[in-house]
């Protein structure tokens, strides 16, 4: 008897035009499936962001995470290559740096190609899921999905703090907050835009918020930017983006 019950109750909430929970995990498989990284990491991403090329290159020995910037100093090229070692070089020629300098360096490479391959870092074996409900946003439906590190295998940034809103019916990230603890610490809201499918991935823009007061709860953002009461900071707009397969 109490499977028809529950059958029912699916039922009924279909036909209301309410979406069913689910686990933590379902949800991540299905956000990944939607953005297109179901198909397999391709060999080479590669777009421009303010002012530089970025790559990741993908091949047996690993991964390679990759910019380069031409400015009066000649060419600039960092490389971080498997997440652990950074080398930066001008015009060909090593860039000796301090350990701290390293570090700066990587955060920063990995936290532009990071988002770019968004929701493909969720899989990470550092990530902790917990599934938040369902929501309403701008009239439509919405997972919730908060995200926390594991220390050991976390990175530096393991401190930081992530929450989705995943569309119910489309899986994909229309909406995202993070916390972090750098340089003072600070929390940011992000609403996606310029969706566009290349090579079977979904890639999108991103308009960047910022609460008018430190600290702000994560899933209080959504409604802050409803309400407007965020502030707009700036636009995160990768170009010329291309994928490659094998």
């Amino acid at each position: 008897m109490a499977k028809y019950v529950l059958g029912f109750f699916g039922l009924l909430l279909f036909s209301c035009g309410l979406t069913p929970e689910m686990d933590a995990d379902s949800l991540i498989q299905k956000t990944v499936a939607a953005h297109g990284w179901n198909l397999g990491k391709p060999t080479e991403i590669a777009f421009n962001f303010r002012d530089y090329h970025y790559e990741v290159n993908r091949d047996a020995s690993g991964v390679r995470y990759s910019r380069e910037k031409q400015d009066s100093l000649g060419l600039t090229k960092d490389i971080w290559t498997n997440f652990s070692t950074f080398e930066r070089t001008r015009n060909g020629q090593v860039v000796v740096l301090s350990d701290s300098l390293q570090t700066l360096y990587a955060n920063s490479l990995n936290s532009v190609l990071y988002y770019a391959q968004l929701p493909l870092g969720l899989q990470d074996q550092a990530v902790m899921a917990e599934y938040k409900g369902l929501t309403q946003l701008n009239n439509q439906s919405y997972h919730q999905l908060a995200i926390t590190f594991k220390q050991e295998g976390g990175g530096e940034d393991f401190q930081d703090q992530f929450y989705y809103w995943i569309h119910s019916l489309r899986f994909e990230i229309d909406y995202m907050a993070y916390s972090y603890h750098t340089n003072g610490g600070g929390t940011r809201f992000r609403v996606g835009k310029n969706k566009q499918q290349v090579k079977g991935l979904l890639f999108q823009d991103f308009d960047n918020y910022k609460p008018k007061q430190h600290p702000s709860p994560l899933d209080s953002l959504a409604i802050l930017w409803e309400q407007q009461n965020l502030e707009w900071l700036s636009a995160i707009e990768n170009r010329a983006i291309e994928v490659y397969r094998d």
